[in-house]
Formats: structure tokens, C-alpha cells, sequence
């Protein structure tokens, strides 16, 4: 699986504008609905399960790049939106800095294997410097879908 297969160019805000951790993923899900990857149905159930997951702990790792995640029922396959925000989001970060990058993935409840293996590939991407640099300068869903299918290669 690669996260280009679970991700598509609409999913991917560039210019995230939201002051709050709720308010960031309600946009990164509205998102989703605009590109058909999620019922309108599903988006406040949604938004529900991850402000629980949020809840246990913040996702928000570090070096401005929070993970918000939640597995949830009815959901037929894992879907990944991106959120890239100048001003940056308060997300209750490890470090007490904002978010700039944020990277949203939703899995069906019973499955999990595309679920587990996206958060793996974020997080082993976030982690590459270059990778956090070049998806800063990016200002398209188009440049910050072509960078991360080129990374995660």
C-alpha cells in the first residue's frame, strides 16, 4: 500500500486557516466529503471518534506535525486527508509548539492494515527533514500529493 493510494488531491488542504484542533479536522473531514471519500453522514461521528482519540492523547508528535487518527465503523477503506497551515493550529503538541502539518487518517473498525501501515509510513516521513522542508514550500494538493508519492516510493 502506498499512501497515494489512500489519499487524492482534494483531500489536501495547503492553506489550512483554523485556530483549533476541532476546528482543523472538521475541514481536513469536509475535505473528504468533497472529494467523495466520505459520506456527509459520517462526518460528525467521525469528528467524534477522533476528539476521542485526541482525548487519551494529544497526536500532535512534535516539529509542527500532528497524526489526528481514529478507526471507525462504517467506514469501508483507509482514507488520508492533508492539512498545511502558515499560521499554524494549536493542537496540544508534545513540545507546545502549533501545527503546520497535519495528516488526518480514518480506518474501518475491522480492519486495520492499511490503517496501521499509513501511520507507519507518516510517521517514518515526518521524521525525514527534507520531507517536513519540501512539503512546506508546497502550495497545491497537486505538489504535496506528487511529494509524497515521490517519498514514500
Amino acid at each position: 500500500m502506498q499512501l497515494s493510494d489512500i489519499i487524492c488531491e482534494e483531500a489536501i488542504c495547503t492553506a489550512v486557516q483554523v485556530k483549533s484542533k476541532e476546528e482543523a479536522v472538521r475541514v481536513l473531514l469536509l475535505r473528504l466529503v468533497e472529494a467523495g471519500k466520505l459520506a456527509a453522514e459520517q462526518l460528525e461521528p467521525v469528528l467524534r471518534a477522533v476528539l476521542e482519540r485526541e482525548a487519551l492523547g494529544s497526536t500532535a508528535i512534535g516539529r509542527g506535525v500532528a497524526v489526528p487518527h481514529a478507526r471507525v465503523r462504517g467506514i469501508e477503506r483507509t482514507v488520508m486527508a492533508v492539512g498545511l497551515s502558515d499560521t499554524g493550529v494549536q493542537f496540544d503538541a508534545l513540545d507546545g509548539e502549533a501545527v503546520h502539518a497535519l495528516f488526518l487518517i480514518i480506518g474501518p473498525d475491522k480492519d486495520a492494515d492499511d490503517y496501521l501501515a499509513a501511520l507507519e509510513k507518516i510517521s517514518r516521513l515526518i521524521h525525514n527533514r527534507d520531507f517536513r522542508r519540501f512539503l512546506s514550500l508546497t502550495r497545491t494538493g497537486r505538489e504535496a500529493l506528487e511529494l509524497i508519492a515521490e517519498m514514500d516510493a
